[in-house]
């Protein structure tokens, strides 16, 4: 009962803060025929095209689905697993662009905190409410720093990652 509190506490705060934004508006285990009505790439997705266990990764940018977002070097990423949004991430390269994944996160769903500021910090920060596993990194992928922005649920945490994971780049 706690979980479903706290669940629907973060859906109502999270709402209140993004009608302009599909990427909040998507809670994780949304069938992914409802979640295409808001992230039109997911109709990429066919059902019984993979084989039973994969979980498919789609990729587009975040602009197109977060007005709110001031996104210019963002990548969204949808993992779906049976059907289901497993997760969310945001993805972003950091260069010399101010940071868009952490200013998002601090903004749309949870402060993490000045650490992720500082030039050479790299980790994690978990933001997780409920069931719902936040989290926000920064780490190097092929060499070149990153921040992350994943939100999953305990369900399907361990479902968006590992060899059954199929990339779909447009």
């Amino acid at each position: 009962m706690k979980k479903i509190f706290l669940f629907i506490l973060f859906l109502s705060f999270v709402i209140s803060k993004s009608f302009a934004c599909e990427i909040l508006n998507v809670p994780i285990g949304t069938p992914v025929n409802l979640a295409s009505e808001k992230l039109d790439f997911l109709t990429l997705y066919k059902e019984g095209e993979f084989d039973e266990g994969s979980a498919i990764e789609y990729y587009d940018y975040a602009e197109q689905f977060c007005s709110q977002g001031e996104f210019k070097n963002t990548e969204l990423q949808v993992v779906v697993y049976d059907s289901k949004v497993a997760a969310i991430r945001l993805i972003s390269e950091i260069k010399d662009q101010p940071k868009e994944v952490y200013t998002f996160t601090k903004n749309f769903v949870k402060d993490p905190g000045p650490r992720p500021l500082y030039k050479n910090w790299k980790g994690v920060i978990d933001l997780s409410i409920g069931d719902l596993k936040i989290n926000y990194a920064k780490h190097k992928i092929n060499g070149l720093l990153h921040e992350i922005l994943e939100i999953t649920s305990e369900e399907m945490s361990e479902w968006i990652s590992g060899e059954h994971v199929i990339s779909q780049r447009m």
